[in-house]
């Protein structure tokens, strides 16, 4: 008997078809869940910076406002010197609910940590097929909710 080694060449390509059907089924789903990290990770840094900006604006006894521009996709917030652009994210972002609603423009916490005017913002992505909804209370809160197609959770 002849001691064989290695691999045929019909082996070799069974094994590249089974990974070529894998990754056909695999890759869409990971650039799914790509986008939907960088909606979440956007999500997640504008809760955090809403509250620097309370936390600012009750430290220095002066007004801390938030200046929303849907158009180039960016926020900036004067008082702690910065500015974030959505475009920075992965998953095309933009400022916009379900229904088409607006993104609040301008949001100001107060000495005190209050919020004028009560406002919301929302953000998707690209393919719409995520939304988040970050409320900012009067009394200064953060409350952030996910669209489940038909009502916020």
């Amino acid at each position: 008997m002849r001691n064989k080694e290695g691999f045929s060449l019909l082996e070799v390509m069974i094994v590249i078809a089974i990974i070529a059907i894998a990754s056909a089924y695999v890759v869409p789903n990971l650039l799914g869940w790509i986008s939907h990290q960088g909606l979440r990770s956007a999500v997640v840094e504008l809760q955090s910076d809403i509250q620097s900006a309370k936390m600012s604006a009750v430290r220095q006894n002066q007004n801390c406002s938030i200046n929303f521009n849907t158009a180039s996709g960016s926020y900036s917030i004067p008082c702690l010197r910065k500015t974030v652009f959505l475009n920075n994210y992965r998953g095309s972002l933009v400022f916009m609910g379900p229904g088409g609603e607006a993104t609040a423009g301008v949001l100001t916490l107060t000495s005190r940590g209050l919020c004028t005017p009560f406002g919301s913002i929302y953000l998707t992505n690209r393919d719409r097929t995520g939304y988040y909804r970050v409320q900012v209370l009067i009394s200064g809160g953060v409350v952030t909710s996910k669209w489940n197609g038909a009502n916020w959770r």
